[in-house]
């Protein structure tokens, strides 16, 4: 992860701020969608390791039914502390358990052999080939994946003129994304060893798409 990334991820950018914003534009609601797309369609086994890597404040609980995760062991990840105790918060709320873990998914120190391991947004916002090769050597039994996609004419990663809250604003002053396209991601998961079996899109603000892709280990 670039250094202006990581600065805005782990110093500047508020949990009120990207809560507001994420479900402003929909993404946090469409991210929690995808989330349950995934745990059906890869099922992983009752009692099996579910990994949510770069979960941020856990958002996605406020609108997920948390009846889908609860029959899993559960790993929340993501770089910032102060994210992970506003989700260890929410997951008290929602009546669920799981271990929390400050980490790095380029480097990551996630236990090996995951049942399922889920991702959303984040690699737009890392060296993605980086965390390709790093989550394909987990070896999970599958691999769900969310990206962003924009309109046609829209390069940025965030949307030009779009108001953003105080924190959001002054950290992508220098902090800038890259979109991961498709179908290049779903070439580096087969060099690894992992065929995209089903993917799935859903409109979002904007003219924008989340794109969910479950990937499994051939």
């Amino acid at each position: 992860m670039e250094t202006s990334l990581r600065r805005a991820w782990t110093e500047i950018i508020t949990g009120d701020d990207l809560d507001q914003h994420l479900a402003a534009i929909g993404q946090a609601q469409a991210g929690a969608e995808l989330a349950a797309w995934m745990l059906r369609n890869a099922a992983p086994p009752a009692g099996g390791r579910v990994v949510i890597a770069g979960a941020g404040t856990g958002q996605m609980l406020d609108f997920l039914d948390a009846g889908l995760l609860r029959p899993f062991d559960l790993t929340f990840t993501d770089l910032n502390p102060t994210f992970l105790k506003r989700l260890s918060e929410r997951l008290a709320q929602h009546g669920l358990s799981a271990t929390l873990l400050e980490d790095d998914i380029e480097r990551t120190a996630i236990e090996p052999a995951p049942d399922l391991l889920m991702i959303t947004l984040v690699l737009e916002h890392i060296d993605w080939r980086r965390g390709v090769e790093s989550m394909a050597g987990l070896r999970p039994a599958a691999c769900g994946i969310v990206i962003q996609e924009n309109p046609e004419g829209m390069t940025s990663g965030i949307t030009p003129g779009r108001e953003r809250p105080p924190s959001m604003a002054k950290a992508f002053e220098t902090a800038h994304i890259t979109l991961v396209p498709q179908g290049e991601l779903a070439a580096a998961f087969a060099t690894l060893g992992y065929q995209c079996r089903e993917v799935r899109p859903l409109d979002v603000a904007d003219g924008k798409k989340l794109v969910g892709m479950l990937f499994v280990r051939r």
